[in-house]
């Protein structure tokens, strides 16, 4: 595959830094796309960050009130004015047929919508459910070392947790490709529930760990501190209705179990 230059959004973030250190293992040129360097609501600084770049890797930010819509609306325009060639539009959560009157999902949603008729190439991809990343959070990793894991979600709930590097290894994959999948869904290499969950964190820390399962007010009063209350509530709010469930055909496995991925973590940090 030639080598590309690549534009990553979001590049310094959990979803980001997984993405570029994959595609610069893979020989590719990046541009970091991040708040400083560009505005998402700003036209012309998205057309220069995307002036000259072979694909641009898309991921949203999370918000919570009208920006979304706005920003996906300039990432429209500066797509089209700089003349990208192809896109790879990371959803960041299995997105419903049409708007439901949210701007996080409605963003998402037209972006999904409008992306092929400003880009020749575009490819969408969404993680099939939770990222494992939730469980060593800024909020949650010390929980986790101290012996609890604390989830807005039931205990027995088979969920097919995706690490972030295996979301990563697909949008590297995406990159270049001549004719990609136009759309995909990363699940986690098996479905895990809670206990399962909490047995293999038990056993990579060599202590135990119990599932706790909490409503999605106490997860906002948890994670609050660390991102915001408007941010805290918006994320919460997606717990309380139930996810909308990808399409099977869609669905690829990806290889990193929960034990490799926390063998990786380090939980004293």
């Amino acid at each position: 595959m030639k080598p590309q230059t690549v534009a990553v959004h979001g590049a310094t973030g959990a979803q980001g830094r997984p993405v570029v250190r994959q595609l610069v293992a893979n020989g590719h040129q990046v541009r970091a796309i991040t708040r400083r360097i560009a505005d998402l609501a700003d036209v012309d600084a998205l057309t220069e960050a995307y002036r000259d770049v072979d694909t641009v890797v898309l991921q949203m930010p999370l918000a919570f009130d009208d920006t979304p819509l706005r920003q996906a609306e300039s990432v429209l325009a500066a797509l089209g004015k700089a003349g990208v060639p192809c896109v790879v539009f990371n959803t960041s959560g299995v997105l419903p047929e049409a708007q439901v009157g949210v701007p996080f999902v409605d963003a998402r949603v037209r972006l999904r919508t409008e992306l092929p008729t400003v880009v020749d190439t575009v490819a969408v991809l969404a993680p099939a459910a939770f990222y494992l990343e939730n469980l060593c959070g800024a909020w949650s990793a010390s929980l986790v070392a101290a012996g609890e894991v604390r989830y807005p979600m039931p205990a027995e709930a088979p969920i097919p947790w995706v690490a972030a590097d295996d979301v990563a290894a697909v949008i590297t994959e995406l990159v270049g490709a001549t004719d990609p999948t136009p759309a995909q869904v990363v699940a986690g290499p098996e479905d895990l529930a809670g206990t399962d969950v909490a047995a293999r964190l038990s056993t990579v820390l060599k202590r135990t760990v119990q599932w706790r399962t909490i409503t999605p007010a106490e997860y906002k009063d948890m994670i609050s501190p660390h991102v915001g209350p408007v941010t805290a509530a918006g994320i919460a709010a997606g717990y309380e209705t139930p996810a909308s469930e990808p399409d099977p055909t869609l669905v690829r496995r990806g290889t990193t179990t929960v034990d490799t991925w926390a063998a990786r973590q380090n939980w004293s940090a």
